[in-house]
């Protein structure tokens, strides 16, 4: 259970590190995210030496890094990066067996988080409005 919450926490911070460089540094999209991804590595690298399961961690944060790549254009703010970015550390931390033997399941699970949490937005957003017009009909 620890080793999937550090898994997750490291999709998260991966994403909103690589939104944030992408976004308020001007930084590339690709340059942002090999920065981000390059620290995890090397961290794990020079500290995780014996510990097993942080092996994984750059995996998550390569896929969070995915997630901060994405453009303001769809995804509008950074709740919908933090949405993505939990839904993707879920997905990696219990399913990437699910995606074993498939190419780029990384960058698929990252699309999938994205798309998720891109359209649960929408929703929310019309829902809201409907909830809106039905209250000024009824005269409220």
């Amino acid at each position: 259970m620890m080793e999937e919450l550090v898994w997750i926490g490291s999709a998260v911070v991966a994403a909103l590190g690589t939104f944030w460089i992408h976004h308020r540094l001007h930084a590339s999209p690709v340059m942002a995210s090999s920065l981000v991804t390059l620290v995890f590595a090397l961290a794990v690298w020079l500290w995780g030496d014996g510990i097993e399961w942080l092996g994984p961690v750059p995996y998550a944060a390569i896929g969070g890094s995915f997630i901060g790549m994405s453009s303001k254009k769809y995804v509008k703010g950074i709740e919908s990066i933090l949405l993505a970015s939990l839904i993707f550390g879920v997905l990696f931390a219990r399913s990437s067996q699910f995606f074993e033997g498939y190419g780029g399941a990384l960058g698929t699970s990252a699309c999938i988080s994205v798309l998720t949490a891109v359209s649960w937005r929408r929703l929310v957003k019309r829902s809201r409005q409907k909830v809106k017009r039905a209250w000024i009909r009824s005269g409220r």
